[in-house]
């Protein structure tokens, strides 16, 4: 533009001085020189601009120019500021996930919906041994076991935040009572509530309403399980120690590819939590017991290590841990009767009986801890997990002097054991593999999650989306010590039951969102021996589908 403002400059300058010398020339050739006069003095003849003049003129010029540049470098500021407002908001549709995101990339916001509906049908024994507890008839119907709709986002670049509700659940969740009845089924409407720092390279820190990370299923998300349910240790796990979604606590977290070597992926959490959102138990002092209504508290925690890949194939090992710090007063005067129950539906949730149950053990603080091992090669996959969980059972009503750990009622006198696994497997038939998680900020890190149809469902388009066939053997065994008897110096054995299930799955991938499941589970329950009697096993055959959107 400078350039252009002196060649302009020096063009007129050209002009001028070109347009005076002409009219000097013409004057010259065409007027007559002046009589000589000798009366008066001479007038003096004109020679045109003079040099201020032009110089005047050229300084005009200039300022004219640079004032016309000013306004070309304004509308050309003016023209960027549209283009930055314009795309200052960026909309996009990803995987059928509305997002809205500004142009600078610090904050962006999700709606994230997940639906399935489940139903099932019971196939039990007509007839069972004398004395038969049950339950012999449970009910088959449907039941809408998850409803989610969220935002998630980032905000200010550091901070990621989730909010999601969910208006579904299992029958015997804990969405309302009355007197003591569940009034219907559901879970916890707020199922995530969730504040995430990360402002510090390959770490996350929680706080809030959160999903902990336990166990291998539990990093594994809703949609992409291979069966219907998570296998019964897991459920038991998350229950009982702190974990599972619509859990009150704070968690931190890492992870790191290529940490020990080349293609390895180490990560790790730690949390500390407390009760589920939508449970009054342990909120508030009770009438009349003040101070004896304490929240129960845990801490838990998980490593995994991926020992290789080759970029689609994965092999990973996990070790998973948690305590309870303090099950719940439960309303006790002195303090005493805290409650550990680990129990499990038979992993299907539309009737919400558990067919395995230890009942309240009455125990303040308890233990467990898992491994498991899993991968992938190619369009297949093994894995499996164990696990072990431990009560510190109190005295009770043991006699002090029979039993001299049992200074009161409170004291721990022995420590019930009750142990689980499962191994699984799924193929893929239509070749596509499971996409492995090597970072989440929603603890879906080292999971295995589902297949993207290389073809999606389409008559028009002749391809049928994605197949999947799987396989899973569960084992999980409540039962601790066959006797019943009590005794002075002897406190009950435990009859919670031992189940083991087949579970036969298909799985149709219609597209990346929409997935139907068929489930056969065949379950087989022993109750332990209770006066000799087997009396209480049972088996039964369980089919169940689930429709599926997920976004």
């Amino acid at each position: 533009m400078q350039g252009k403002s002196l060649l302009m400059t020096g063009v007129a300058v050209i002009a001028l001085v070109a347009s005076t010398d002409a009219a000097l020339a013409k004057k010259k050739h065409t007027t007559p020189p002046p009589a000589p006069s000798y009366s008066s003095p001479s007038t003096p003849v004109s020679a045109g601009p003079s040099n201020a003049e032009l110089s005047a003129r050229i300084d005009t010029l200039e300022a004219e120019l640079a004032a016309e540049q000013d306004r070309r470098m304004a509308d050309h500021g003016r023209l960027s500021a549209l283009e930055q407002n314009f795309n200052d908001t960026v909309w996009s549709f990803d995987n059928a996930r509305p997002t809205v995101k500004s142009g600078d990339g610090r904050f962006s916001m999700a709606f994230r919906v997940r639906f399935q509906s489940d139903f099932a049908g019971f196939m039990q024994d007509s007839t069972h041994p004398a004395g038969f507890a049950g339950p012999g008839d449970l009910g088959s119907g449907a039941v809408v076991r998850r409803a989610y709709f969220g935002v998630e986002g980032r905000a200010f670049t550091d901070f990621f935040y989730e909010l999601r509700f969910n208006g579904g659940g299992s029958n015997g969740g804990s969405n309302g009572s009355s007197g003591g009845v569940t009034a219907g089924e559901g879970d916890p409407l707020v199922n995530k509530a969730v504040i995430t720092y990360t402002g510090i390279t390959n770490v996350h820190f929680n706080v809030g309403v959160i999903e902990p990370a336990l166990m291998f299923e539990g990093t594994t998300s809703s949609a992409s399980l291979i069966f219907l349910e998570r296998p019964e240790i897991d459920n038991i796990a998350a229950d009982s120690f702190g974990a599972g979604d619509s859990r009150r606590g704070i968690e931190l977290g890492w992870s790191k590819t290529d940490t020990l070597w080349a293609g390895d992926n180490l990560a790790g959490t730690v949390a500390f939590t407390g009760g589920k959102t939508g449970s009054a138990a342990n909120h508030g002092s009770l009438a009349g017991l003040a101070g004896n209504s304490d929240e129960n508290t845990q801490i838990l925690g998980r490593v995994s290590e991926r020992l290789w890949t080759d970029g689609i194939s994965n092999v990973q090992i996990g070790a998973s841990g948690a305590a309870v710090l303090y099950s719940g007063s439960n309303g006790n005067t002195n303090g005493g009767s805290q409650t550990l129950n680990f129990q499990d539906r038979p992993e299907i949730r539309v009737d919400g009986t558990r067919l395995i149950s230890t009942g309240g053990i009455a125990a303040k603080t308890g233990t467990m801890f898992a491994f498991d091992a899993e991968g992938n090669w190619e369009n297949f996959f093994l894995g499996g997990e164990w696990a072990q969980f431990t009560a510190d059972r109190q005295c009770g009503a043991l006699s002090p002097v029979l039993n001299p750990q049992c200074v009161t009622s409170t004291s721990v006198f022995d420590h019930p054991s009750f142990s689980g696994y499962y191994i699984e497997g799924s193929w893929i038939i239509t070749g596509e593999t499971k996409q492995y998680s090597p970072s989440a900020l929603n603890n879906e890190v080292g999971g295995f999650n589902g297949p993207i149809p290389s073809r999606p469902f389409s008559f028009s388009g002749d391809s049928w989306g994605a197949w999947e066939l799987a396989v899973r053997y569960s084992d999980t065994d409540l039962n601790w010590h066959d006797t019943t008897v009590a005794s002075p110096t002897q406190l009950a054995g435990i009859a919670g039951g031992r189940e083991a299930i087949v579970a036969i799955a298909l799985n149709w991938y219609l597209n990346r969102n929409i997935r139907v499941m068929l489930d056969d589970n065949i379950v087989h329950v022993n109750k332990g021996v209770i006066g000799n009697l087997h009396r209480d096993d049972q088996d039964l055959n369980i089919v169940g589908i689930r429709f599926q959107f997920a976004n």
